[in-house]
């Protein structure tokens, strides 16, 4: 029987563990640092009040129908793709036949000074909860009657980030009946725009509804500094102690920790053959992956079933193909409308929150089977604050 070994559980890891979960001759181990897997489209929603359990799912129960499947609950520190054997953090070994390393980003503030220190994140559930009791708790006590909410980054997750936060700020003054509360919301860009990777349209498009939500929207704006109680820019300084981080993304220390077996481009992602290969027994999927769309939870799917198909010809000895790169899709929820971009096209309208949902389904799906991805889908629009008892009553 082959052993494959899956460094990682995010959408990758998952979805190939229950690609090949009727493989018999396959014993499959899949390696993550924590117990539960982060549903990433849903994260900001959840740091602005929507249920939490929409982005936070158990992997146990999202792999109990996976047989071949055993998962391990460690960090993977080394991999010898010649002895074909990782090492974890506690000093196990693990040998393989395949293995794949579908690990994720990790956040980077590319050194700028009090970032790290002051400000809130939405990469994790941990994060996201911080921020989300945060919130809540800078308008549920009233202590200032003015407060600057201020996004970095506008990228898909910075701009959904910048357009429900004012939403969920009017939800609590709702509940604890504050009236007298302003809250003023910055979306902060170093660049020309925001959604730099999508369409100058989406990005028209995008801004019309943020500035019409109230968001003041500033790019080509440098961070330059964080302290405790304001936001230096090179735009002029903001008074705040809300400062989310959504701007920065690397690839995971792992490839670098392990540098003498990968290659990498200049973004420091991992170069992979036709086959999504560093080597002849070791694949790269996801976001790790030197790949024209990685980044995108679409594209760590389409590796997914790829590699699926691959290690199931290797084991059969039938022929290989290459994995083809296509466009994907990208729907970006923008308050009450959403933006769909498809190669040269760009449609943008509340008809578009249509394609979201289904578009969350198929996510679900994807990672989940049918019956529990309905299960969370169905539930994905509601809000919640379990830790506060006046919001519950």
């Amino acid at each position: 029987m082959k052993h494959l070994v899956i460094a990682g559980g995010g959408f990758a890891g998952v979805r190939l563990a229950r690609k090949l979960r009727k493989q018999k001759d396959l014993k499959i181990t899949l390696v993550n640092d924590s117990e539960d897997f982060r549903y990433s489209p849903a994260l900001y929603r959840a740091a602005t009040g929507f249920k939490v359990g929409a982005a936070r799912i158990p992997l146990e129960w999202m792999l109990i129908d996976v047989e071949n499947t055993n998962v391990i609950y460690k960090k993977v520190e080394k991999i010898n793709p010649t002895r074909k054997m990782m090492t974890l953090d506690d000093g196990t070994t693990l040998d393989f036949d395949y293995a794949v390393c579908a690990l994720g980003m990790v956040t980077t503030y590319f050194n700028i000074e009090g970032i790290a220190d002051h400000s809130f994140g939405v990469k994790s559930v941990q994060e996201i909860l911080e921020l989300k009791q945060h919130i809540h708790n800078t308008v549920a006590t009233n202590a200032h009657k003015r407060q600057n909410y201020v996004v970095i980054g506008a990228g898909p997750t910075g701009v959904e980030v910048a357009a429900t936060l004012g939403l969920y700020v009017q939800s609590v003054m709702k509940k604890h009946k504050i009236k007298d509360f302003r809250a003023e919301v910055f979306l902060v860009e170093a660049g020309p725009r925001i959604l730099p990777q999508m369409s100058e349209k989406a990005s028209k498009l995008a801004e019309k509804e943020l500035t019409k939500r109230g968001v003041k929207v500033l790019t080509n704006t440098i961070v330059n500094a964080e302290t405790s109680l304001r936001l230096k820019t090179s735009g002029g300084s903001i008074a705040t102690q809300n400062v989310i981080w959504t701007a920065g993304a690397m690839n995971n220390p792992f490839f670098q920790n392990n540098k003498q077996h990968f290659k990498f481009n200049n973004r420091g992602k991992v170069h992979v053959n036709k086959h999504l290969q560093s080597h002849g027994s070791v694949y790269v999927a996801g976001d790790n992956a030197d790949t024209r769309f990685s980044g995108l939870a679409l594209t760590a799917i389409r590796h997914a079933n790829y590699i699926s198909k691959d290690i199931k010809a290797r084991m059969a000895r039938k022929p290989r193909h290459a994995y083809e790169d296509p466009y994907p899709t990208q729907v970006v929820p923008i308050g009450k409308i959403s933006i769909l971009q498809y190669r040269g096209l760009t449609l943008g309208g509340t008809y578009m929150n249509i394609v979201r949902r289904v578009a969350d389904l198929v996510g679900y799906k994807d990672v989940l089977g049918l019956l529990k991805a309905l299960t969370i889908w169905q539930n994905t629009d509601h809000f919640e604050d379990e830790s506060c008892n006046f919001c519950q009553k």
